[in-house]
């Protein structure tokens, strides 16, 4: 399978896609067991454009901040919409910086359309390619492409990551599905940001844990990506606010290891 470029891609809009991606949601496969003490945010990034590893990381940088990047290793080295994309030579110093690489299939397939076993080959060819890219620790961290999931697929993701992340919007919470964790998207709209600034700012009231995700990081980029000028807003606010800033892993550690506390 070659990977499926965004600007090409038809979710399926039928009324029974509706239905199984509400029921889907609704069936959590492995729920996070505490509420969150401290609020944690997550800044990532899918696929990830090479903009998200330079500019990206220089803004988290910046501030102390760890974020995640999503490998979509079928898209490495190639350029289209979002720029750039990464290549072996991204890995390591985003791992040095404290970064974390994480999976995002190999093929960027829809995870809702195609077999189960066929994602889990998929996935596990993303695995491989990661390490024959000369990323040699492990991966536990996961995004599904385009958000899409099953019932029947999320289960089999608790003995493959830690924590899986989806695309829909909202606070993650005791009892979040640690297998499709929620998340805001920071597109090339006002309103996406502004979404994303109210959820950072009432995630300073109440402790939870937040993923806030985008593409390519550029001026004029893709409408899947945002300005260094917002991310930077946003990533000072969440610094602003005492939040934790850190990788999908760290956060996972945190929240259950605080608990047992």
């Amino acid at each position: 399978m070659t990977a499926l470029a965004l600007a090409d891609y038809v979710p399926d809009r039928s009324l029974g896609a509706k239905i199984r991606r509400r029921l889907t949601r609704w069936k959590v496969a492995k729920p996070l067991p505490v509420q969150p003490r401290e609020t944690y945010i997550c800044f990532t990034f899918d696929d990830f454009p090479k903009s998200a590893a330079d500019t990206g990381a220089e803004i988290l940088d910046e501030v102390g901040a760890r974020g995640g990047y999503y490998a979509c290793t079928g898209m490495a080295g190639t350029s289209g919409t979002m720029g750039e994309l990464f290549d072996e030579r991204d890995l390591a110093p985003l791992v040095a910086a404290g970064h974390e690489i994480c999976a995002h299939t190999e093929s960027h397939v829809d995870c809702a359309r195609a077999s189960l076993n066929d994602v889990l080959v998929d996935i596990d060819t993303n695995l491989s390619h990661l390490k024959e890219m000369g990323h040699s620790l492990p991966v536990t961290q996961f995004a599904w492409p385009y958000g899409e999931t099953s019932a029947s697929l999320k289960p089999a993701m608790t003995t493959k990551f830690d924590a899986v992340r989806g695309i829909l919007p909202g606070a993650n919470n005791k009892g979040a599905d640690l297998m499709q964790l929620s998340a805001y998207e920071l597109d090339a709209s006002d309103a996406s940001t502004a979404r994303a600034a109210a959820a950072i700012e009432a995630a300073a009231k109440n402790p939870t844990w937040l993923f806030v995700f985008t593409h390519d990081v550029r001026q004029n980029g893709s409408p899947w990506g945002t300005t260094p000028e917002d991310l930077r807003r946003l990533v000072r606010l969440a610094r602003d606010t005492g939040a934790n800033l850190v990788t999908p892993s760290h956060a996972v550690q945190e929240i259950l290891a605080k608990d047992a506390a």
